[in-house]
């Protein structure tokens, strides 16, 4: 994915990283000088380097913390396979595991210190939101009730998959050895054909 362009196209950035290209530059003035100080004192395996780095190698993949910031989020958003991760973003499904750990670390430390860290304790949830101005809230995710027909035949009508009966068991069979027949005979099958056997 080219992060450069993405950002020039608002709705599709939002659709990938659920956050708007401000937001994101928001988020990105705290993330920034985060992953630069871990990435001077530790490896993306997080062990403690003897010597400190002095910054990205000129070949990187994924250079700059806007590009590994937008990596990560478009990772978390999609919760994408490892190797299409990979094959978005022009590196290995090695290197996508050992990012995402190493960027999760560091993002959750900025998030921690801006109050933003997810809340995992419904009871914590429910006093986080009764303090919050807002009282109306939109749910972001993917298990969510189907809305149905509150009338019973209705239901049936539109929900069903039974709309038409199913094929008998011995029609499907006779149609598709009827059809087999000419292929598998070939030359032979036509020349007793024309000759009246």
């Amino acid at each position: 994915m080219d992060y450069v362009a993405i950002r020039e196209w608002p709705r599709q950035f939002v659709a990938l990283t659920s956050l708007h290209v401000a937001e994101f530059d928001d988020l990105l003035t705290d993330f920034a000088p985060a992953w630069v100080q871990y990435q001077r004192w530790h490896t993306l395996d997080g062990a403690k380097r003897r010597l400190p780095a002095h910054g990205e190698r000129a070949n990187t993949a994924l250079a700059g913390s806007d590009v590994k910031l937008f990596f990560l989020l478009t990772y978390l958003k999609s919760t994408a396979l490892q190797e299409h991760q990979a094959a978005s973003f022009g590196v290995s499904q090695t290197r996508v595991s050992r990012l995402t750990t190493a960027l999760l670390g560091v993002l959750n430390q900025v998030l921690q210190r801006r109050g933003l860290r997810p809340v995992r304790d419904g009871a914590e949830l429910a006093r986080h939101l009764a303090r919050h101005p807002d009282k109306v809230f939109a749910y972001d995710g993917v298990e969510r009730g189907v809305p149905r027909n509150q009338n019973r035949n209705g239901q049936a009508e539109e929900y069903s998959a039974k709309k038409s009966p199913p094929p008998q068991k011995h029609d499907l069979v006779r149609r598709h050895a009827v059809r087999a027949l000419p292929l598998a005979h070939g030359r032979r099958a036509r020349a007793r054909q024309e000759n009246g056997r």
